[in-house]
């Protein structure tokens, strides 16, 4: 075997770099998930901007002025809702029990059928806390995996929102700065491409924040006059996990068939066809109105990207996959299908 004169050192550094690249995101990934919702609120952002530049508002005001907004919005909320909202989930914790031992009388053997998917209704007990804190048990780890619990939670809050402001305020320096990094022959197109990616991220984010409230208030509204009880709490459970598909509208029905359950089988019935109701409007008007085609993705992609958002990155994941996701088919479409669609 005839060895080489001599190693081809340039092939042997690019491979080192690869493997140094791979390894250092994969030691920082919970960084660079921070970073990239970061990014998705400032996609969300920066139409306000533009918006706002062209009435001479700098961003960084306008951003000011979006999060005062936010702010105050959800503090209006929560005094006109939080009293009853709250009240309601102190019934329904307390009710927990009950709850869950009259939906194993209505459904029979339930727990046969779970285990075959490896999950189980809660068992009953005297200790109401004891049952509610297990749930939160369950819960609360994977809504804050990425986080050092309660204060870093709040550190990476603000955190991401200052990455947000400055992404939005030095958006234009960024960019060109990020441009100049590629080969010259491939500027055009990343200069044309990044304005599309941002415009499908934010759209999505904007446009499901919308959907997401209207299908809580139309969810409150229908259970309410249907006379099911926390319809309030239903609701805005629906309202607040409907931001990542597939998972606000399954806990909602779950939780309104668990209520209705308590007045009888025809309510929890006619609680189902409503919540289909519900569901199939907010798909079939809403969505569509307000987030549009922004994903350009097939529902099946959708939630391939749910399950690894949640595995790699538990809620935030979850939260963060769908609109990378579709910053990504962008940039496939352009880039791919496009041009194959034109040959």
């Amino acid at each position: 075997m005839i060895l080489p004169a001599r190693l081809p050192w340039p092939m042997v550094f690019q491979i080192l770099g690869v493997i140094a690249a791979v390894w250092l995101v994969l030691a920082t990934w919970q960084i660079w998930l921070l970073f990239f919702t970061a990014l998705i609120i400032a996609a969300a952002i920066l139409p306000a901007a533009r918006w706002g530049e062209l009435r001479h508002i700098p961003r960084g005001v306008t951003v000011l002025l979006v999060y005062v907004g936010v702010i105050a919005l959800f503090t209006l909320l929560g005094r006109l809702v939080w009293p009853a909202l709250s009240e309601q989930w102190r019934q329904f914790t307390e009710q927990l029990p009950r709850l869950v031992e009259n939906a194993r009388a209505w459904l029979g053997n339930i727990d046969y059928w779970l285990a075959q998917w490896g999950a189980s209704l809660p068992q009953p007990k005297d200790n109401v806390g004891g049952l509610a804190g297990s749930l939160a048990g369950t819960i609360l780890p994977n809504v804050v995996r990425v986080t050092t619990g309660a204060v870093g939670a709040v550190v990476e809050v603000l955190a991401m929102l200052v990455v947000a402001a400055y992404l939005v305020i030095d958006a234009r320096d960024i960019g060109h700065t990020l441009v100049t990094l590629l080969p010259r022959e491939h500027r055009p197109t990343a200069s044309r491409l990044a304005p599309l990616v941002l415009d499908r991220i934010g759209g999505y984010v904007r446009g499901q924040l919308v959907s997401s409230f209207f299908v809580g208030v139309l969810i409150a509204v229908a259970l309410s006059l249907l006379g099911v009880k926390y319809a309030l709490l239903i609701g805005f459970v629906a309202a607040a996990l409907n931001f990542v598909p597939f998972v606000g509208a399954t806990v909602a029905a779950v939780l309104a068939v668990l209520s209705a359950l308590g007045e009888g089988i025809v309510l929890a019935a006619i609680a189902v066809a409503v919540m289909l109701g519900c569901q199939t409007i907010e798909a079939k008007l809403l969505a569509p109105y307000f987030v549009g085609r922004a994903t350009g993705l097939h529902a099946l992609a959708v939630l391939a990207a749910l399950l690894a958002g949640f595995k790699l990155g538990g809620l935030i994941g979850g939260l963060v996959a769908v609109p990378l996701l579709a910053g990504a088919w962008e940039i496939v479409r352009t880039l791919w299908a496009e041009p194959r669609r034109r040959d």
